[in-house]
């Protein structure tokens, strides 16, 4: 085992991505990869972000066993699972950074629209939105098309969490029952990538050192963000989302064209 002042760097990051993972039940590692990566390399970066996720996954899957929207879950995985096939071939023909630009285009000009409608609309007008909108089959083909996407690009290039958000955040419109069903999402796919990543042997003894000091501040940053959840209603709930969405899309978006410049 190891140390570096660099664990202390990474680990500090993890308190702001698992606050908003405690709160929303997404989100800590893309926040958190910039400087992950940065600091520790991909190679260790990678199955770092995966493993110090699974503790809190199965801590709050285990809490929350009975507060989980299982139907949707079910339609999540049901669709994801096919479009992730789809995209472990679609990775030999596709181009990474082609799809992240595309893929942060799409969220990115989801949570604009949203944070149009949730945020700037109400504080213009003066009033919120108090009624309820009909779920139309136009929403439906949208919603189900984002999870399909996802599944694919998930399959094809791990990215496919924001779509499976936008799906989501429409369906399970309590916020403990949406955050609780994105963590059994992430139990199940960081599980599967977790399990393929030891098995080739990504698990380094300098990675398990960076993740013993980065443990205790993701601890942190989790229970405090839980409890923050308590704390809001709805209509903040959904903007933090947005917000957080627009965050993971627009980095996706400028990340992959800064690349290819």
């Amino acid at each position: 085992m190891t140390f570096e002042f660099t664990f202390v760097l990474v680990a500090l990051m993890q308190i702001i991505g698992f606050f908003v993972q405690g709160c929303t039940g997404f989100g800590c590692t893309v926040i958190a990869a910039a400087v992950t990566n940065g600091l520790l390399g991909t190679e260790a970066g990678v199955p770092y972000g995966t493993l110090i996720t699974l503790p809190f996954l199965y801590y709050l899957g285990i809490k929350a066993f009975k507060e989980v929207s299982w139907k949707d879950l079910a339609k999540i995985i049901g669709l994801c699972i096919p479009g992730i096939l789809v995209g472990n071939y679609l990775f030999y023909a596709i181009s990474p950074n082609v799809a992240k630009i595309c893929i942060g285009a799409m969220v990115t000009l989801i949570a604009l629209m949203n944070i149009y409608k949730n945020i700037i609309k109400p504080k213009l007008s003066g009033k919120q939105e108090a009624q309820e909108e009909i779920d139309t089959t136009g929403k439906k083909i949208f919603r189900y098309g984002c999870l399909i996407l996802g599944g694919i690009v998930h399959g094809a290039f791990n990215i496919g969490g924001p779509l499976i958000t936008v799906y989501t955040i429409e369906a399970v419109q309590e916020k403990e029952k949406f955050r609780n069903t994105m963590n059994m999402v992430w139990v199940i796919l960081n599980t599967w990538n977790a399990f393929s990543q030891y098995r080739s042997g990504a698990f380094t003894p300098y990675m398990l050192s960076a993740l013993l000091v980065g443990l205790p501040m993701a601890a942190i940053g989790f229970f405090l963000g839980m409890g923050f959840l308590k704390k809001i209603n709805r209509e903040q709930f959904l903007r933090i989302v947005y917000i957080v969405l627009l965050f993971v899309g627009g980095n996706m978006l400028v990340t992959s064209v800064l690349s290819v410049i």
